[in-house]
């Protein structure tokens, strides 16, 4: 193996292994958001008085965002990282295993991305969190049906954000290959 060859391979390794990373960092973050969604909204929503409804709903908002944010900053990431590895394995001459004669590889052949999981986790947990928001919010401010209202603008939060990271995970990425980086 040549000098060359081998920083490929050490390239390969270490943009495999971020990947790993950060597929690593996205499982945790799906558990453990909605789970604290959920439990935040029992608990206040059955027990806790307005303000404490619109303290907690608040915060979780805005934490949920912010995961958010960074979910879908390493989402970029991972995507750069994927299609570095296909062109290293072009670069590398690994072949595909389903194609005769092909060129291939692990991600080189892999599956599109399919956010609809990570949609659906994020659209409930801000749904939940904007329902206590409007359902505190309200009722601090002595407005009628306040629960109800908050059930309703929680469900449309959710149903936007659901729609829109969907649409968001259609488009196509932005940033430059791994060969045209080089040149900036």
């Amino acid at each position: 193996m040549t000098e060359g060859e081998e920083r490929l391979r050490l390239d390969y390794e270490e943009t495999t292994t971020l990947m790993r990373a950060l597929t690593d960092v996205r499982f945790k973050l799906l558990a453990f958001v909605p789970t604290i969604a959920g439990a935040a909204v029992g608990v206040v929503g059955h027990s806790g008085t307005a303000s404490e409804r619109l303290a907690v709903g608040a915060l979780g908002l805005v934490a949920t965002l912010g995961v958010l944010a960074y979910e879908l900053r390493n989402t970029q990431v991972y995507d750069y990282a994927v299609r570095r590895a296909q062109e290293l394995e072009a670069r590398l001459g690994l072949v595909s295993i389903s194609r005769a004669g092909a060129a291939g590889g692990l991600h080189t052949e892999r599956p599109g991305r399919h956010d609809g999981g990570l949609a659906l986790v994020y659209g409930a947990a801000l749904a939940g969190w904007s329902y206590l928001v409007v359902w505190g919010g309200l009722r601090t401010l002595g407005v009628g049906n306040a629960k109800e209202a908050g059930g309703a603008i929680g469900v449309s939060v959710g149903l936007l954000v659901i729609l829109e990271l969907l649409r968001a995970g259609r488009r196509p990425v932005r940033s430059p290959a791994p060969h045209e980086a080089a040149r900036v």
